[in-house]
């Protein structure tokens, strides 16, 4: 570590120090040896120096006890003076020797030592009583204090000549002491110079980090998300105002010091902490690496979606008191709308395009319904039975044509995102097969290989169907002028985590680019490969191409979304997507999709194709005569429904919505057996609202649900009756008797 100016100093300043010290030292040996050799001398100065000092003491002692006494006449003002007059009297006394060595040093003081002489006898004569001073006697005093005076100021000039006359014996030793005062001095100054520059350096550093704490507490303040600094012991260091407002705290709850517990303890929704435990904490902590973010998301106090985000740090060399971690907190309650959003937008976009495919399907099987009706009307004599027969077979064959179709397309629009299934691409691919033909049209050729032995994967099919259909739509805008477009699916299995990048080039496709660079985990994969014929991509089309809104469609022609969408959806299910691409080679898109948890193995169902459907089971017929009431607004269905439950024998009371059932059921003699009823009836009273009063007012009501919006995989409405059964518009009579035999079985079992 770079030494800091300020240590630079502290040496210089102990060179001139030590320099200084040593000087002073010699100097005063010298001095000491000089005083030695004038011994008897000097302390004969002393002796006469501490005489001359305790006489002129006891004079001003007189003096001023003396004005003392006359000013308050206290009795220790008195006191004082005459101690101070017997102390004059006995210097009279010991004076003798006193001037003996004043004058052998001559300088001039021979007059005021025989006046102070004189003085001194005549003070010695004085009555020792304050009152008894002679007339005259403040002048004496003052007269003997000013020659005290100028004996004393002599006495120290000789003693300043006598160390002066020591001081220039030698020549050598006056140079050396000049020069170790010089350089210390010169190393103090520059000491001092240095400490300066230091604090003025100290000062702008202070400076810029109190500017910079400022503009860090100013960045902080203005993030739309909450930031907390814990230290290491769990105790909260720094945070901004945000933070209470996104956990939903009172302003007042954030303090120094808080405890990271604390703050876990006050944010549980439904007895669920939100915050990471501070064991875990502490045990990234003790780890010489910091640990990659920890980021959660979830639903805070307040109701809001949020975004949890845990990060250590510290150095690694640095003591613990130098750790903590940093918390933040992100309301992302408005990005998740955004994106489901935008996930509907890119849905509607494939509904779109799935539903102008779909509507000339429909104009062509009405087209059959209607010409085959026309002619078996035209066929109405009994020789043409036979042929009649032969064209309403074929409009029924066409009518459960266009059912198919619209179950195909209801239950793609009614899945949502949610659980993950098990999901065989076989039915992926059978749901697809005539999609996929009619939303890219007749100038490309669709292929789907067969993957009967590919393995299950755990996803949710609305998200796969709508990724594969983003693809495919994809693939036929790169295609213009048509080609071919192909969907294959195998089984992969890597023994050791492996580079996607780094798989064999195939056919001439050597632009690739992965959504995670991350090697892929070791284990099983099914790989779906969408390979179309088109012209390949540029490397700057490539590397924007996961990309949100970017697109190479001219303007209104598309969102820039699919390929976003299906990034979304690989990185949902902790998948991957790879692109490969060549100049005329086409693209290719492979989704690796993890395998699912084995499950017992089951037959995979078929769902519903164009041409066929399974003819359901004939519904056993009641033992008794039943009274049914049956609601519904379509006048033309009512008819059909009360006719076929007549035939089969049934006493079939109608109303058009619920007001009128409700009339009807009031009228009705005996009880009610079933109730048969669209879900959505005109009115206050709906089907659902509906069959809830009747059964409270019988309770052994059976309920079957008629509704136009229903498929084979809904759900029940919402506050339905329990054990009611579902019957998905169009119907026809055999499903109409089934939907009725379930109903009455379930509620007679209950």
């Amino acid at each position: 570590m770079p030494r800091h100016p300020a240590r630079w100093a502290h040496v210089l300043a102990l060179i001139g120090a030590g320099l200084l010290i040593v000087t002073f030292g010699a100097m005063g040996i010298e001095l000491g040896n000089e005083m030695a050799r004038h011994g008897d001398m000097d302390r004969q100065s002393t002796a006469a120096g501490t005489f001359l000092r305790g006489l002129h003491h006891a004079t001003s002692d007189a003096r001023i006890c003396h004005y003392a006494w006359l000013a308050q006449h206290l009795p220790e003002d008195a006191t004082c003076y005459e101690q101070a007059i017997q102390q004059l009297s006995d210097g009279g006394r010991q004076f003798e020797s006193f001037r003996a060595v004043e004058a052998r040093e001559q300088g001039g003081r021979v007059e005021p030592l025989k006046t102070v002489e004189k003085q001194l006898a005549a003070i010695a004569a004085w009555p020792a009583h304050v009152d008894a001073m002679p007339a005259g006697g403040a002048q004496v005093l003052a007269s003997l204090d000013q020659n005290l005076s100028v004996l004393s100021r002599v006495s120290t000039m000789d003693q300043a000549d006598r160390v002066a006359n020591m001081l220039r014996n030698t020549s050598w030793q006056r140079r050396l002491a000049l020069l170790g005062i010089l350089t210390g001095v010169f190393s103090l100054v520059s000491a001092g110079w240095v400490l300066d520059r230091s604090s003025v350096v100290a000062a702008r550093a202070e400076a810029s980090s109190r500017d910079l704490a400022l503009r860090l507490r100013a960045t902080l303040d203005s993030l739309s998300m909450g930031v907390a600094v814990f230290g290491a012991d769990g105790r909260l260091w720094h945070w901004n105002e945000q933070l209470a407002v996104v956990l939903g705290l009172d302003k007042d709850f954030l303090r120094t010091g808080l405890p990271y517990d604390t703050l876990s303890s006050v944010l549980m929704v439904e007895g669920v902490a939100l915050l990471e435990p501070l064991e875990h904490i502490e045990a990234s902590l003790a780890k010489p690496q910091p640990d990659a973010p920890v980021v959660v998301e979830c639903k805070g106090t307040n109701g809001a979606d949020l975004e949890l985000c845990r990060t250590v740090f510290f150095a690694p060399d640095g003591p613990m008191d130098r750790r903590g971690f940093v918390l933040t907190a992100a309301d992302i309650t408005m990005r998740l709308r955004s994106e489901r959003a935008l996930g509907e937008a890119q849905k509607l976009r494939a509904l779109g395009q799935l539903t102008a495919g779909i509507a000339h399907d429909f104009k062509n099987l009405l087209t059959v319904i209607l010409g085959n009706l026309e002619l078996a009307a035209e066929h109405d004599q009994d020789d043409q039975v036979e042929q009649r027969q032969e064209y309403l077979s074929a409009a029924a064959h066409a009518g459960r044509r266009s059912e198919a179709l619209t179950g195909q397309l209801l239950s793609f629009m009614r899945r949502q995102s949610g659980a993950p299934d098990c999901l065989y691409l076989s039915d992926l691919f059978s749901f697809l097969g005539g999609l996929l033909g009619r939303v890219i049209g007749p100038r490309i050729v669709v292929e789907c290989d067969h993957v009967g032995d590919v393995w299950p994967v755990r996803v949710d099919p609305a998200q796969l169907e709508s990724a594969v259909l983003n693809l495919a739509i994809n693939a036929r805008d790169a295609m213009p002028s048509g080609g071919s477009l192909r969907i294959v699916a195998r089984n992969v299995t890597f023994s050791v985590n492996s580079d996607l990048m780094s798989l064999p080039v195939e056919g001439g496709r050597n632009m690739r680019v992965v959504s995670d660079t991350t090697p892929l985990p070791a284990g099983d994969w099914v790989r779906l490969d969408v390979i179309d014929s088109g012209f390949g991509m540029t490397r700057d089309v490539l590397a924007r191409l996961f990309e949100p809104f970017f697109t190479t469609k001219r303007e209104g022609a598309g969102t820039g979304l699919g390929m976003a969408m299906v990034l979304a959806f690989s990185q949902q299910v902790n998948g991957r997507v790879v692109v490969a691409t060549g100049r005329g080679s086409g693209t290719e898109v492979s989704l690796w999709l993890p395998r699912a948890i084995a499950l017992p193995e089951v037959e995979a169902p078929t769902p519903p194709v164009a041409e066929t459907r399974p003819t359901p089971p004939v519904a056993r017929k009641p033992e008794r005569s039943l009274q049914v009431l049956v609601v519904e607004d379509d006048a033309v269905i009512r008819d059909i429904v009360v006719t076929i439950l007549g035939m089969a024998g049934h006493r079939a009371l109608e109303a058009g919505d619920g007001e009128q059932a409700f009339d009807v059921a009031a009228s009705v003699e005996g009880p009610l057996d079933l109730l048969v009823t669209d879900i959505q009836l005109p009115g206050p009273l709906d089907g659902v609202t509906l069959s809830r009063v009747l059964v409270e007012r019988y309770p052994g009501l059976a309920v079957v649900y008629m509704s136009g919006e229903l498929t084979a995989d809904s759900p029940p409405p919402r506050a339905g009756v329990n054990g009611a059964s579902l019957l998905a518009k169009p119907f026809r009579r055999d499903g109409l008797m089934e939907a009725v035999t379930n109903a009455l079985s379930t509620r007679a079992g209950s």
